[in-house]
């Protein structure tokens, strides 16, 4: 399995934290999205935003989004079902790094047991 990933714009010189985000498709292929708590410790809060979370130390970045996935959604995945799209500079903080994977499979919003936010199909 490959991680090669796209860099979308400027890269940060340094990486303090990195970020993984899943790029989710129900079964009429529309975008599954999260409304991010407005709390004052989420990054992003109150803002759309795909699923994932920050990598932790000795995590692997696959590893990283199926934990995510788990924690916000309550779904199982495998690391095998993830493809390697984009990596991009964090909006919210200029030293942090986000991976976008693609999740091979298809979900169903009415699978999905937030953990956390609010999830909505584009």
């Amino acid at each position: 399995m490959s991680d090669t990933f796209e860099p979308v714009g400027e890269q940060p010189e340094v990486i303090a934290v990195r970020v993984v985000a899943l790029f989710v498709r129900d079964m009429k292929g529309r975008i599954l999205c999260q409304l991010r708590d407005d709390l004052p410790h989420v990054a992003g809060a109150g803002l759309w935003s795909f699923f994932g979370g920050r990598v932790e130390a000795g995590e692997s970045l696959r590893a990283a989004a199926v934990r995510e996935f788990h924690e916000e959604t309550g779904m199982r995945i495998a690391e095998a079902d993830l493809s390697p799209r984009s990596m991009i500079a964090s909006s919210v903080s200029p030293d942090w790094m986000i991976h976008i994977f693609e999740l091979g499979q298809r979900v169903e919003p009415g699978d999905v047991c937030l953990g956390e936010g609010r999830v909505l199909p584009f």
